[in-house]
């Protein structure tokens, strides 16, 4: 490996007289060869999985036969597969440190796009996850990269930028919302949870003119907020799922409810207002703005 043979050269160098001037091209050597490591290195996806033990034998064995062909069924958009290699096989180990988990499966990726590919947008696995859902009781999942033992870990895909559709609960109203970064924004105001009876809501932060809506009609219910300015809340009469809602001095901007977007829930959490009023037994969530 690379970092390998950078890492015996650079104490070579270190031991030598001239250790002290060679510092930075060992520094540089090393960061060279770290960055080689992380491009040319294939993506290790460990599985393990605790099958429940009242799913019958038949149907674990079909479960097994579409995981073994996941590598020809697994294909890109222009029709080649992207499975390096696919190992699997039953726990076999004495060891009583395999905290229940009965199966292990072994994914090689190139990269970390055809990763990401395979768990975001191919159908096939898309499929094959749904199908394994009610066959699993527990599981554990790392991806590793050989002799990468240090730096930061890649983020989760957020859903791209566009035009989303939402809907009421009822589906008597819907409508289309453009999103610039398709996040979840946590309130955890009073207002917020006394609206929706819930710890905090989800939103987003767009322009008046970016939301249409395409079906039905809305009914505003109007309160004077914090500002002593008044906000009016859009809701459907029906079902009373709240779209959206205009702070007054906010001007041009309004704030919609992320969760009622197709694809809201496959959205990740960006950034959290008001958090002084987070309840004491909600979890903080890492990497979040305040």
């Amino acid at each position: 490996m690379p970092i390998l043979v950078v890492a015996r050269h650079i104490k070579r160098l270190q031991s030598s007289r001239r250790s002290a001037h060679c510092f930075p091209l060992c520094s540089l050597l090393f960061l060279i060869a770290y960055l080689c490591l992380l491009v040319m290195t294939v993506l290790t996806h460990i599985v393990l999985f605790k099958y429940k033990p009242s799913v019958p034998w038949p149907e674990l064995q079909r479960h097994f036969e579409s995981f073994e062909q996941l590598p020809k069924k697994c294909v890109k958009p222009d029709g080649k597969p992207y499975l390096k290699s696919l190992k699997m096989g039953m726990n076999l180990s004495w060891q009583a440190f395999n905290k229940g988990m009965t199966h292990g499966f072994i994914i090689e990726f190139e990269s970390q796009e055809d990763h990401d590919f395979y768990h975001l947008e191919d159908p096939v696995h898309i499929e094959f996850s749904k199908n394994a859902a009610g066959l699993v009781e527990d599981s554990v999942v790392v991806d590793i990269k050989d002799g990468v033992l240090f730096g930061s870990k890649p983020k989760k895909p957020g859903k791209a930028p566009g035009v989303y559709r939402g809907s009421c609960h009822c589906g008597q109203v819907e409508w289309l919302v453009k999103l610039d970064t398709a996040e979840h924004i946590l309130c955890h105001c009073g207002t917020c949870q006394k609206l929706g009876g819930g710890p905090y809501s989800m939103n987003q932060i767009v322009h008046q003119d970016d939301l249409r809506i395409i079906q039905g009609q809305l009914k505003t219910y109007t309160y004077t907020g914090a500002s002593g300015n008044p906000v009016n809340c859009y809701y459907c009469d029906n079902c009373t799922s709240h779209v959206y809602h205009h702070q007054a001095v906010m001007h041009d901007k309004i704030i919609v409810r992320t969760m009622l977007l197709d694809g809201g829930g496959d959205m990740e959490p960006s950034a959290e207002i008001f958090a002084e009023g987070k309840l004491p037994w909600i979890q903080d969530i890492a990497g979040l703005s305040t």
